[in-house]
């Protein structure tokens, strides 16, 4: 018994003893332990950072589908029906089971008809070129003639109102003549007036055979005019002779009035003294130096003037019906007047509507030119049509993979329409290696680095050291039979030789990269009520909670978008994070030491 005591009183010294001697090792006494906390710090520094997500799964192999004679979609004939296109196979380059590249020659076709089909189509944009052609004569005709009926040169109808009527303008200079229009006025009669140039005027004459053989076109005689007076006879109406000068002269004789003898009919012009009238007499004399010579034997009279125009419109009111009306009439009779100046305008609702009939008969024309122009231009994108179907004639791969059959040989013969469905056209079947996929599952908590199109970065554990390229091609979820949600994601993988469905994948999924951008430990970036934020040391050495704007993130750092400077240090570690029974000495390095 006293043994068992002994025994146990040693083992409680043991006990205690050991106790203060683990205390007095472990816990420091107050003078060394530090007396404000400590901070772990790492500096704001620029880098790249690149987010995403790490996915593994298995290659799929993708089938290349179906080789076919090229469709003649779109290929008709000149009256839009679509034609039948026969092929014959004329060489097969390949065989089941062969490797082929992208570009490879498979099968070489020929088809017979397409040259028929194009010289069909060629003749018949011939035709309607020929239809423009007449149609475009047909409308410069039309606005000539417009152009008539209004009294204006016009080139184009957007030139013509209709409301704006017909204006008549004097087509040369001089006075105008013949001219009763007053504004209000209904149009009756066709002629407008007569505007005469009385600074010339043209003297008829006639002369006997033995006079005519004496004289010339060109040649200069002195006149004299008389005015004719109502009893017979005429008196001198200027003194003096004036110059003229002989324009025509007839070469052939005729019987004068008198049945007794035969003259010859001429014309003279002569400056207008100034006040020579139509219908005035003029005696004839031969020119000598300047002065009269001999007398003609009969005189002449003032027939008309040299220039002389009558002025027409074509539209008028010929019946009760009709309601054309002088709508401005700025001048008066023997008003002298300036070429272009407006003798007078006719408007009224039957003129606008006569003449808006005719603009849009051009308008017609034009529009059926239009639709010609059309019609060609549909032809020629038949006939591209037919001739990019002549550079298909050469069916070749269309990406790298293995030929799995072949449908025709040498001679054989393929109908090919519109409407032929890629069956009936199959020259043989592929698989295609250079597009490939991968099916996985990626985590609720990752889910949100996954979108459409992303780039991903694959590897191949069977192929190590080689790099390939892929894209998220679909993205979706789904739930299971236990009512979980499941998020799917295919990726399609860019192969080349080497890849074969079944090997194993290592993805990872691009969500995003920046470069030379400021970057902090995630470590440091907490959230404090909905805000980023990170602790900063002051001037006085203590931490100071800064607000930042983060951008992308990873397993190691965060980009800062805003709220620090590059060099600033942010906390990622403080003593005042250990339990309040915990201590650190002052020259303990359990926390990292500041990075300077």
């Amino acid at each position: 018994m006293y043994k068992k005591v002994i025994s146990i009183a040693v083992v409680l010294a043991i006990v205690f003893f050991g106790g203060i001697f683990t205390a007095k090792h472990l816990v420091p006494d107050s003078s060394q332990v530090s007396t404000g906390p400590r901070y772990s710090t790492k500096p704001v520094e620029k880098g790249d950072i690149v987010q995403g997500v790490n996915l593994t799964g298995q290659l799929n192999g993708n089938w290349g589908g179906s080789i076919t004679a090229p469709k003649p979609e779109g290929v008709t004939d000149s009256n839009g029906s679509p034609v039948s296109v026969t092929y014959t196979i004329e060489e097969v380059f390949v065989s089941p089971n062969q490797m082929i590249k992208k570009g490879d020659n498979l099968v070489r076709l020929s088809a017979s008809n397409l040259g028929d089909i194009l010289d069909d189509l060629t003749k018949s944009i011939q035709k309607k070129q020929e239809d423009i052609q007449e149609k475009n004569e047909a409308v410069k005709k039309s606005i000539s003639d417009l152009g008539k009926k209004i009294n204006r040169n016009i080139t184009d109808i957007n030139q013509v109102n209709a409301t704006d009527g017909i204006v008549i303008s004097a087509p040369i200079k001089g006075r105008l003549l013949d001219f009763t229009i007053e504004e209000g006025d209904r149009v009756e009669n066709a002629l407008v007036g007569t505007i005469v140039d009385d600074s010339k005027v043209k003297i008829s004459f006639k002369v006997n055979t033995y006079e005519y053989e004496n004289l010339k076109v060109g040649q200069k005689v002195m006149l004299q005019f008389r005015k004719p007076l109502e009893g017979g006879g005429s008196q001198t109406a200027f003194d003096g002779f004036y110059m003229g000068k002989i324009t025509k002269l007839n070469s052939n004789a005729v019987p004068n009035a008198d049945g007794m003898t035969y003259v010859h009919n001429g014309e003279i012009e002569a400056d207008n003294p100034g006040l020579v009238q139509k219908g005035m007499l003029a005696g004839i004399y031969t020119e000598s130096g300047g002065f009269p010579g001999t007398a003609f034997s009969y005189n002449g009279t003032v027939s008309s003037y040299v220039n002389e125009k009558k002025v027409y419109t074509t539209l008028y009111s010929s019946n009760d019906d009709t309601n054309i009306i002088a709508t401005e009439v700025p001048v008066n009779a023997n008003e002298f007047v300036e070429e272009g100046d407006i003798l007078v305008r006719i408007a009224g609702n039957d003129v606008a509507a006569s003449i808006q009939q005719d603009v849009d008969a051009i308008s017609a024309k034009y529009k059926e030119i239009d639709d010609i122009n059309d019609e060609i231009e549909n032809i020629y994108k038949k006939i591209d049509k037919v001739s990019d179907l002549t550079t298909k004639l050469m069916v070749t791969a269309p990406a790298d993979g293995m030929v799995s059959y072949v449908n025709y040989n040498v001679g054989d013969t393929i109908q090919a329409s519109d409407s032929s469905d890629q069956w009936s056209l199959q020259l043989m079947d592929m698989y295609n290696t250079n597009e490939m996929y991968v099916n996985t599952n990626v985590s609720d908590l990752d889910v949100l680095y996954i979108r459409q199109d992303a780039p991903v970065d694959v590897t191949v554990d069977a192929l190590p050291g080689e790099k390939f390229e892929g894209t998220v091609m679909r993205f979706d979820q789904y739930t299971d039979r236990d009512g979980k949600t499941v998020y799917n994601v295919q990726i399609k993988v860019e192969g080349r030789e080497g890849l074969r469905p079944g090997m194993n994948t290592n993805c990872f999924v691009n969500s995003g990269e920046a470069f030379d951008t400021l970057l902090v430990p995630i470590e440091a970036v907490f959230e404090e009520n909905g805000i980023q934020k990170v602790e900063i040391l002051n001037s006085d050495n203590q931490p100071e909670a800064v607000e930042i704007e983060v951008g992308l993130m990873n397993n190691k750092y965060v980009e800062v978008l805003s709220g620090l400077e590059e060099g600033q240090l942010v906390v990622t570690g403080s003593t005042k994070d250990l339990m309040p029974s915990q201590s650190v000495p002052e020259n303990d390095s359990l926390l990292p030491t500041t990075n300077q």
